[in-house]
């Protein structure tokens, strides 16, 4: 297989945010809402504080839009997910 020319770019840090939201997901699964956004939300975050200290070319498949765009939606996206798992009811 040959990548070369192929539009395929080097992800980077983009495999640790993905293996942190599977593992959220797993956590899900097993019926440890709380604990899973948790993961899931520390793993938005730090996508975004790796987005921010990092330039487009180090932050690999983070980097999507301007590196201020990328942030500001990523760390909203980690608030979102900590305030959806914290106040869920599990009755």
């Amino acid at each position: 297989m040959i990548l070369r020319g192929s539009g395929f770019r080097r992800l980077g840090p983009w495999w640790l945010v993905a293996g942190a939201v599977v593992a959220g997901l797993v956590l899900f699964g097993l019926k440890e809402v709380r604990l899973a956004g948790q993961v899931m939300a520390v793993a938005f975050a730090g996508a975004g504080l790796i987005r921010a200290v990092t330039k487009r070319t180090g932050a690999g498949g983070i980097a999507v839009r301007n590196k201020a765009v990328d942030v500001i939606i990523l760390l909203a996206l980690a608030l979102g997910v900590l305030i959806a798992s914290a106040t869920v009811k599990l009755t």
